[in-house]
């Protein structure tokens, strides 16, 4: 039996239509299912932990990325198969899925598509699909958050770049890693199972999801003309080639800098040490054939 999170007001509302199509697609196709609303910050964690507390091993989550990083947080690191109905702003973790643009399209080549386990990362107590990290990015979703009422997709990202580009400042990070440490002055320090940020720019554009590794950028430290210059390149995933950004692989890192404001799929968190380590094959999903 599927057991659906639904997240009514995703996409500013398109959440509740979207469950209406995506229970008579299930009934028309007589797979059983129940179905939880969300009601509150959070709540889909709650339904998760309760879900996978209680054997349920079949989860669909039915909004975007917010909702998906909540139902990864219920799950705890504890196994689950999971199908996607988009229906957020961003929607990134999805877009590495080559998935139709309708949710319920999606939702629909899930069911008929194969299983494939995937990794997910984590950091301190929390668990991600997608990408984490700090710097100049954290601060754009951080500002991404006044426009998000402006419309879907890439608008509120690109005026929170904009408005982050008046404020931000490189930050030192140290990490840890192998037993060395390295202490750096940097603009962006991301790590990606997958590749997407902000309504569908390719922060991370080589990561692949069952690999068994995060990728990592780590963008040097830089002014605001840079920055600009930068984010020509950034938003289609060309940056790497700058020679200001490095790209490499990791599976465990550690990174301190007092009072950062770290991103985990999309949601901000202040810490002062973040600890990463990628858990390979920790969940499966369903994709096209």
């Amino acid at each position: 039996m599927l057991y659906i999170i639904a997240n009514e007001l995703a996409g500013s509302g398109a959440g509740a239509e979207t469950l209406r199509r995506v229970k008579a697609l299930l009934e028309e196709r007589r797979i059983p299912y129940e179905c939880r609303v969300t009601e509150w910050a959070g709540h889909a964690t709650e339904l998760a932990r309760e879900a996978a507390d209680s054997g349920k091993t079949e989860i669909v989550s039915l909004g975007g990325d917010g909702t998906n990083f909540e139902i990864v947080n219920g799950l705890g690191g504890r196994f689950a198969k999971l199908y996607f109905v988009p229906c957020g702003t961003g929607n990134d973790f999805v877009r590495m899925l080559n998935l139709p643009r309708d949710p319920v399209d999606a939702f629909r080549a899930q069911l008929d598509g194969k299983p494939r386990r995937i990794d997910i990362g984590e950091v301190n107590e929390f668990h991600f699909l997608n990408v984490s990290g700090c710097g100049f990015d954290a601060d754009v979703l951080r500002q991404a958050d006044r426009f998000k009422k402006l419309g879907k997709g890439l608008l509120p990202y690109l005026l929170g770049i904009f408005a982050a580009l008046k404020s931000f400042r490189p930050m030192t990070v140290e990490w840890t890693e192998n037993g060395r440490t390295v202490k750096k002055d940097v603009t962006i320090y991301t790590l990606g199972n997958g590749s997407y940020f902000g309504g569908g720019m390719k922060a991370v554009p080589h990561a692949v999801i069952d690999d068994g590794k995060f990728d990592r950028i780590i963008a040097d430290a830089m002014g605001r003309g840079t920055i600009l210059r930068m984010l020509s390149k950034f938003i289609p995933g060309k940056h790497t080639s700058l020679p200001q950004v490095r790209e490499d692989r990791c599976t465990e890192v550690t990174l301190r800098c007092p009072g950062m404001t770290v991103n985990i799929d999309g949601e901000l968190f202040r810490m002062n040490e973040a600890r990463y380590r990628i858990i390979p094959g920790a969940i499966e999903i369903s994709l096209p054939a």
